[in-house]
C-alpha cells in the first residue's frame, strides 16, 4: 500500500484514456472528462499520458502517504494543502510517509486530476483502468473512492520539486462551443437550424459523466422526432423528441435514438467538462 484515502471527496474515481475498441459490444469509452487537464497532470511528472490517475468532481480527496512519492494536480481551481500548508496546481508535490494531501472544493471549474509518479496498481478491464460507475466495473472495485481505500503505486518515485509552476487551467463560465454538423443536421428545417445557431443555452442541473442537458426555448420538431438507434461518441449533440439538447460526455452510451445534430471537438468537450450548472453556451459551427 502506498497511500490511504481519508476522504473520498464527492465523486472521485480512477480514470485513464478509456477503453477503446469494444463499443460494438455496447461498452462506453469512459476515461477522463477533461482529457487536456489529465494529460497536463501526468506531463508535470514526466508520465506517459496513458497513466491512470484520480479524477475528482467538485471536491477532491484527502489522502495519507505511506511511502515517499511525488504527485501533481491540474484542472479545476481546488485548494491544495500538504500537512495544512497551501500549495498550488501545476507543479510537483513531494510526499513522505505520514504526509497528508488534502484537495478541497472547486472554487471554479468541476474536474480536477491527481497524477502520481508511479503507476496506480489498478486492474485493467478491456485494457483500461477507467471506472464506469453505471455498470460498476473498472477502476477501484468499480466504484468511487471512499474513506479507508488503500492504493498501491507500482515503481513509485519522488522527484525534485519544480519551482516553476505551469499556468493554471483557464476556466470560463461563458463559452462558444466549436462543433461540426452531425449526421441528422440536414433533417432540420432552416428555421430549426437558425434556432440552434442563434440561441443561448444554459447548462441545466441534469449534468454528469454521461451527458450535459441544456436549457433554452424548446426546438419544436415535426415528424423528425426519432431515428433508428445509431452510434454516438463523446461530443455528440442530441436533439430529443421533447425539443431539448443533450451533449454526450465520457460515459455516453454507444447508441441512441435521437437526432444527432452536432458534434463537439475534443478540445471543446474538455472546456465543457469544466462548466457547471448555470453556465451559458452557444454553438459555433465550423465548416
Amino acid at each position: 500500500m502506498s497511500f490511504e484515502i481519508v476522504d473520498g471527496g464527492f465523486i472521485s474515481t480512477v480514470q485513464d484514456k478509456g477503453r477503446w475498441g469494444v463499443q460494438d459490444q455496447g461498452i462506453p469509452v469512459s476515461g477522463c472528462m477533461d482529457v487536456a487537464s489529465a494529460n497536463m497532470a501526468n506531463a508535470i511528472l514526466g508520465n506517459d499520458p496513458s497513466y491512470p490517475l484520480l479524477e475528482m468532481c467538485m471536491k477532491g480527496v484527502t489522502l495519507i502517504a505511506h511511502i515517499s512519492f511525488s504527485a501533481a494536480f491540474y484542472g479545476a481551481d481546488m485548494e491544495i494543502k500538504v500537512n495544512n500548508e497551501l500549495t498550488s496546481q501545476g507543479k510537483t508535490i513531494a510526499l513522505n510517509p505520514g504526509d497528508q494531501l488534502k484537495i478541497g472544493f472547486a472554487k471554479k471549474g468541476v474536474y480536477g486530476y491527481l497524477a502520481f509518479k508511479g503507476v496506480l496498481d489498478i486492474p485493467k478491464v478491456y485494457n483500461s483502468s477507467s471506472t464506469y460507475l453505471p455498470a460498476k466495473f473498472g477502476g477501484y472495485l468499480g466504484r468511487k473512492l471512499q474513506k479507508g481505500d488503500r492504493i498501491t503505486l507500482l515503481c513509485p518515485e519522488q522527484i525534485p520539486t519544480r519551482h516553476s509552476v505551469i499556468k493554471a487551467r483557464n476556466i470560463s463560465s461563458e463559452n462558444l462551443l466549436e462543433c461540426f454538423v452531425g449526421p441528422e443536421w440536414n433533417l432540420l428545417t432552416d428555421q430549426q437550424k437558425q434556432k440552434v445557431i442563434n440561441s443561448e443555452f444554459t447548462i441545466s442541473k441534469d449534468i454528469n459523466r454521461i451527458g450535459y442537458r441544456l436549457e433554452s426555448e424548446k426546438i419544436e420538431l415535426g415528424n423528425q422526432k426519432e431515428i433508428i438507434s445509431s452510434g454516438m461518441v463523446k461530443g455528440t449533440v442530441q436533439l430529443t423528441s421533447g425539443g431539448d439538447l443533450i451533449i454526450m460526455m465520457a460515459d455516453a452510451p454507444t447508441t441512441g435514438g435521437y437526432l444527432r445534430i452536432l458534434n463537439l471537438n475534443s478540445k471543446t468537450c474538455d472546456s465543457l467538462a469544466q462548466m457547471n450548472t448555470g453556465g451559458k453556451v452557444r454553438f459555433n459551427i465550423i465548416n
